[in-house]
């Protein structure tokens, strides 16, 4: 999608253009006359003296834009606005969270002046910014139901999504995990017809273990269907470099996956992905502490989950950098997302939906496969979120709601077990020893980063380059030291 972009400027007298006038991203599925358009999308169009752009109701797809001293950029690639011309001064307060939490919250990027296109938001622009956004959509509570009443409901709603997403035909494989999102989906395809030509794993960089491919090799062979599993082929610094870029800097995850996103984008028209059905019919991130804190309490809320400081922060970053991106700061911003959160069903689960799910995790499915014309999320069908995501909290609080679901929905395949969360971790000494060789053979030859505190970096270096047990050590902050050098020089080859 590298040509995603459009450029504006008004001159006073005339607009001055380039890149692509209109552009449709991602998939859209119809609901009828009066219903907003299902799917995960985003899109523009010029017509000579306005510009109008729009997307899913979810803001799922990543689309950024830009406004200044007359001019408007928008892209699914902040690097390409920064080509364009987009200012490139950091936004600090977001850089604050985002460097402990790992993801950013709201419309934030790393860059003052580019954000992230609202949910359900119509922008448009003719010389002047002009931007509304659509309600959130919080689901629709259910008051009383009983248990079995709910899973049920899931169960229909559920193939009600599969059935408004069919393969059409096209060549179909199924990314497979170990755990539940994805085993519901290749069942309920298998269930409506639709039989996979394969199934795709992906190993892991270590300390992760196996258990993803173990499990979803059992799975396969159970259902008679041929199973690829993807082994790691870059370097986790090499992959590390390239997820950086092509995530928007957006993201501390995903280097593992840009193998499977290799493998489909070559392969696979057609890609059915579970984001969603975790933090939604799981509780992903639900404890008790956190619905306690999530009961209405904001700023206690907030600092539980910045957690504890990050030693890599206070030794990366320069000391007026650091000053600039405080804890402080980012509690108080934090806080304010927080509370927009505390009287949902599932507040817990709200808030990680709206902003992890919302602003990382679809940079799988919508970022690293965003070419791909058809990624269907059934667990963000339309009809299907507003059930699951107004659910009453305590109903999900076992973790056990989704695994209930797939046994009484495909009660042959029960026996099947899910991944052991506490197997052995594997070794990681040699990809993190490796990682920091490279980092070392990256850096030292480059002018030194304003975003990097030197006199902490460049000895570390060295030192990594000389003892291979040194360089393992420094994996604790190497991946942040890639990501902040990359981020000080975003244009650049890496």
């Amino acid at each position: 999608m590298e040509d995603s972009y459009f450029f504006a400027r008004w001159d006073g007298t005339r607009f001055n253009t380039r890149g692509r006038s209109s552009c449709a991203l991602g998939h859209r599925i119809a609901r009828g006359p009066d219903a907003r358009a299902d799917g995960i999308f985003a899109q523009w169009s010029w017509d000579g003296s306005r510009l109008a752009a729009s997307n899913d109701r979810y803001g799922l797809f990543p689309l950024f834009y830009s406004c200044w001293d007359g001019a408007i950029a928008i892209s699914s690639s902040i690097p390409r606005l920064l080509a364009a011309g987009a200012p490139g001064a950091l936004d600090e307060q977001a850089m604050s969270v985002f460097l402990r939490l790992g993801f950013f919250i709201g419309d934030d990027t790393p860059y003052a002046h580019i954000r992230a296109l609202a949910p359900d938001a119509s922008l448009t622009w003719d010389g002047a910014l002009h931007l509304t956004q659509g309600a959130r959509a919080n689901g629709v509570a259910h008051g009383a139901i009983a248990r079995a009443s709910a899973i049920d409901g899931y169960i229909e709603l559920f193939r009600q999504a599969i059935a408004r997403r069919p393969p059409c035909g096209a060549s179909l494989a199924v990314p497979l995990s170990g755990g539940r999102d994805s085993r519901h989906i290749l069942f309920e395809l298998l269930r409506q017809g639709h039989r996979p030509d394969h199934c795709v794993t992906t190993r892991h960089y270590p300390p992760r273990t196996g258990e993803d491919a173990r499990v979803a090799a059992a799975i396969a062979h159970e259902l008679g269907l041929p199973h690829v599993v993807l082994a790691q082929t870059e370097s986790w610094f090499e992959a590390e470099r390239r997820k950086n870029l092509l995530t928007n800097f957006c993201s501390d995850e995903h280097a593992w996956y840009l193998v499977a996103a290799d493998y489909l984008n070559a392969r696979a028209p057609v890609v059915y992905d579970g984001i969603g059905g975790d933090v939604l019919s799981a509780a992903l991130f639900v404890t008790p502490l956190r619905l306690a804190l999530f009961g209405g309490n904001a700023h206690a809320a907030a600092g539980h989950l910045l957690g504890p400081e990050p030693p890599a922060l206070v030794r990366l970053l320069p000391e007026a950098l650091y000053k600039n991106v405080s804890r402080e700061r980012a509690l108080a911003h934090l806080e304010t997302e927080v509370a927009q959160h505390l009287d949902c069903p599932n507040p817990v689960g709200s808030f990680y939906f709206w902003n992890r799910t919302r602003r990382e995790i679809a940079l799988v499915p919508y970022g690293l496969l965003g070419a791909l014309p058809n990624v269907f999320a059934p667990y963000l069908d339309h009809d299907l979120y507003d059930f699951l995501a107004g659910l009453p909290v305590q109903m999900l609080a076992d973790h056990a709601f989704h695994s209930d679901t797939i046994a009484r929905a495909y009660p042959r395949y029960a026996h099947i077990a899910y991944e052991d969360k506490h197997a052995p971790a594997a070794d990681a000494s040699s990809c993190q020893a490796r990682f920091g060789r490279e980092l070392a053979l990256h850096l030292l030859p480059r002018a030194p980063s304003g975003m990097l505190r030197q006199r902490f970096v460049r000895p570390r270096m060295c030192a990594s380059l000389l003892s291979r047990s040194f360089s393992a050590s420094t994996h604790w902050y190497s991946p942040m030291a890639l990501y902040l050098h990359q981020l000080g020089a975003p244009s650049a080859p890496g």
